[in-house]
């Protein structure tokens, strides 16, 4: 196609050129909040990591107890400990390259939030390839790599140690000939999207140090428990019945043995145990009920010693009454929550029931119901049946307060490395029946001491804390005050949480 002679028409080609080449180099809204979500999740995985970690040195601690183990813990456990302090090394030096590139991406505080010029196109490729930052970043994740396999030497490998995660190889692209590590993960790639990689990187890192921390905690093995200790077991297909309804009496002993079967005796007549060492007794209740005795014979496996235990269940007969109710959670519903309860109607037919609940709403069928208050106080759940009408009294409350926790911690000291990888703070509801899930909405996270020249504070919104002023500059000597607390409850309201406050290592 012939190029237009025309010199306006020369210039409106060109500026179109220029402008298709812009648009090419523009970063959608919608991708840089992708890489926004992958990071959040990254960095949760890195506290769910983190929490792995310290389950793992508190098991060892428990097995060092044992003096059956206490010679192999004494190899191990130093081993251990240095997979994870090593990681938590690494992990810190990935956020100190973090915060440099957010400055070059043109970092500062809006509102007390940290704000970069997330499409920063040109900062990852000055700051990675010309600055030579990737390749010391390759250099060091190498050597950690190399460190880390090291700590269990080959000779003390009963197994292999398992594959870690860390992959330092060029990843292929479409033009990969000849591109070096960091000109394929940072040549020409958006600022937020290089922070995206460090923290996968990061990932990796604590992947690989619980790999090898958990690899040494199974080296030193399990104590074999020998089972000294015998109590008889019963149970009972009811306490209280009818008229003319069957009982079923199951008895047998804790810690069974096939090499120690039990001998068992149900209101004076033998019974044959199963496999599983219980033996089942039926009969009819009758009168007004009454104690049934069990004897339960065995031979110690350990000892060879014969040993008798003697127990009875107690059963009541009731006459046929109306409706009655047993609340699973207690007397008290509460606010925002399902609340189970059994129902029975006594003599009359379940199907003919009918149900209701004066404080909030009720569903279910049968025996299975679930309440939901919508209104704290006093309220009524009335059963109607064979049309006699039962009502309950119920207290309905509002589900006490959370305990906040960064990590398990709810303050107190802790290392700076591992403060900064807890990533935020989460509510737990606390020695409860219910599976309630709180929300944390915001709070404040301050800082001042070793790594401050004054006292820092940041509002941060939601659970996670990511990188800001605060996390960025906290060191070991740094007192970190987390204040202002607001959760919201499965109720739906606002709750304010009392302040914690930690003095990092």
């Amino acid at each position: 196609m012939a190029l237009p002679k025309e010199p306006r028409q020369k210039m409106i080609n060109l500026m179109y050129l220029v402008l298709t080449a812009l648009l090419a180099l523009n970063v959608s809204n919608e991708i840089l909040n992708a890489f926004k979500v992958v990071d959040n999740s990254l960095l949760s995985s890195n506290g769910v990591i983190n929490g792995a970690n310290t389950t793992i040195m508190n098991g060892l601690g428990e097995q060092a107890k044992k003096d059956e183990l206490k010679d192999r813990v004494a190899i191990w456990k130093p081993r251990a400990e240095a997979a994870i302090a090593k990681a938590a090394e690494m992990s810190t030096m990935i956020d100190g390259i973090k915060a440099r590139l957010k400055t070059a991406s043109g970092l500062k505080t809006v509102e007390g939030k940290e704000v970069y010029k997330e499409d920063d196109l040109d900062a990852p490729t000055r700051f990675f390839v010309k600055q030579g930052e990737g390749k010391k970043l390759q250099d060091a994740l190498q050597k950690y790599l190399n460190d880390l396999q090291a700590i269990v030497p080959k000779e003390d490998q009963k197994t292999p140690l398992p594959k870690l995660p860390i992959d330092l190889s060029v990843p292929a692209t479409q033009n990969s000939t000849n591109k070096t590590w960091e000109d394929a993960y940072f040549h020409m790639t958006p600022s937020v999207a290089a922070i995206t990689i460090l923290s996968k990187f990061q990932n990796d890192v604590l992947r690989s140090g619980n790999l090898v921390a958990n690899y040494c905690q199974e080296q030193v093995g399990k104590v074999v428990v020998v089972l000294d200790k015998f109590e008889i077991l019963t149970s009972q297909s009811s306490s209280y019945l009818l008229p003319g309804q069957p009982l079923e009496i199951k008895a047998g002993i804790g810690a069974f043995s096939s090499n120690a079967k039990p001998t068992i005796s149900i209101n004076g007549v033998s019974q044959v145990a199963n496999d599983s060492g219980f033996a089942r007794y039926t009969t009819t209740a009758s009168g007004s009920g009454g104690n049934i005795p069990i004897s339960v014979q065995f031979k110690d496996p350990n000892t060879g010693t014969v040993i008798t235990k003697n127990t009875s269940v107690s059963y009541t007969v009731g006459q046929p009454s109306g409706a009655s109710i047993f609340l699973e959670k207690m007397n008290v519903m509460y606010l925002g929550v399902d609340n189970p309860l059994t129902i029975s109607t006594g003599t009359g037919k379940a199907e003919n029931a009918r149900v209701s609940f004066s404080g909030g709403s009720i569903t279910g069928s049968g025996s299975k119901w679930i309440a939901k208050p919508t209104t704290e106080g006093p309220a009524t759940v009335t059963i109607s049946v064979d049309g006699k009408s039962y009502p309950f009294p119920i207290r309905c409350k509002i589900l006490p307060n959370p305990i906040t926790l960064v990590g398990d911690k709810p303050g107190g000291r802790m290392p700076a490395a591992a403060f900064r990888v807890m990533g935020g703070v989460r509510a737990v509801l606390k020695d409860s029946d219910f599976d309630a899930q709180f929300l944390v909405v915001s709070y404040t996270l301050a800082g001042n001491g070793n790594g401050f020249s004054q006292y820092t504070a940041v509002p941060i919104n939601g659970a996670t804390w990511g990188s800001n002023a605060v996390i960025s500059q906290c060191k070991p000597g740094s007192t970190i005050y987390i204040d202002d607390i607001k959760v919201k409850g499965p109720d739906g309201r606002i709750r304010q949480l009392p302040p914690m406050a930690f003095q990092l290592q």
